[in-house]
């Protein structure tokens, strides 16, 4: 029994060997980064790469709508974008697919603590090309509850949202919109999990022009950046959300002609 016992943790160790993948060395050093690259990486190559840009605070003055913006445009054929904050309770922040988009999104997270945030974008040769930044921040940021708690009537504004398109050059516009929820985490006392998840940007034929996963860790009233590509004629784009509940909220945005460029 003992000799079995032997040759199955030999013949285990040696699986997990075979499995194991090499990973270049974070940059920031999070002791996190194997774990966050096996988890949302698992699969292609992975190298850091300066051609993906981050912008984000050094620290944090309010932990719970921490403003982040990703820039990979100088990057070709882009399939994904992942944001991960190592740190949190709850790592994985929002994906986006940018079918028809430029490959850039700003918004806004929440952090348990101070943070390094990476971001990995992967292009369609199965490369993720991987930056990331370290943002200092108070605690709590995830389990507090959403402010809207404190008032009774919040469902009554659920979905409300403000949004733009205005158009940023002859190709694409520049939308930004925020959306009322209370993007809850299910990590506050008594407060279950409910949180928009879905976003799905179209032009008027009903082609995909973007799609947002979004998590958890997004910020209460989510606000979001996209630049969608649209010809040169006015244009309309729509816009759909959903949340863990089921609610939809699709409203239309018009972009104007490019001939006031």
């Amino acid at each position: 029994m003992l000799r079995t016992l032997v040759m199955f943790a030999a013949l285990s160790l040696t699986a997990t060997h075979v499995h194991a993948r090499e990973l270049p060395p974070d940059p920031l050093e999070s002791v996190m980064w194997q774990s966050m690259a096996d988890r949302f990486m698992p699969d292609g190559d992975i190298v850091f790469d300066d051609k993906v840009k981050i912008m984000a605070p050094l620290s944090a003055e309010n932990q719970f709508h921490v403003p982040i913006t990703v820039d990979a445009t100088a990057l070709d054929n882009v399939e994904k974008i992942i944001a991960v904050a190592d740190l949190n309770p709850i790592p994985l922040v929002l994906t986006i697919r940018p079918q028809a988009a430029l490959s850039y999104v700003g918004f806004r997270l929440k952090l348990q603590q101070t943070s390094p945030i990476h971001v990995g974008v992967k292009t369609s040769d199965g490369v993720w090309h991987v930056a990331g930044v370290i943002v200092d921040a108070a605690g709590g940021g995830c389990t507090a509850p959403a402010a809207a708690h404190g008032n009774s009537n919040w469902m009554k504004t659920l979905g409300q949202t403000r949004a733009y398109a205005g158009r940023e050059t002859l190709s694409n516009a520049r939308l930004t919109l925020r959306m009322r929820h209370p993007m809850d985490t299910g990590l506050a006392a008594g407060i279950p999990a409910f949180y928009m998840n879905e976003l799905v940007i179209k032009d008027d034929d009903g082609q995909v022009l973007a799609e947002v996963d979004m998590y958890e860790p997004v910020s209460e009233n989510p606000t979001l950046t996209l630049k969608p590509l649209v010809g040169s004629a006015e244009s309309v784009l729509r816009v759909s959300t959903r949340d863990t509940e089921g609610n939809v909220f699709e409203f239309p945005l018009t972009v104007p002609s490019s001939a006031g460029l």
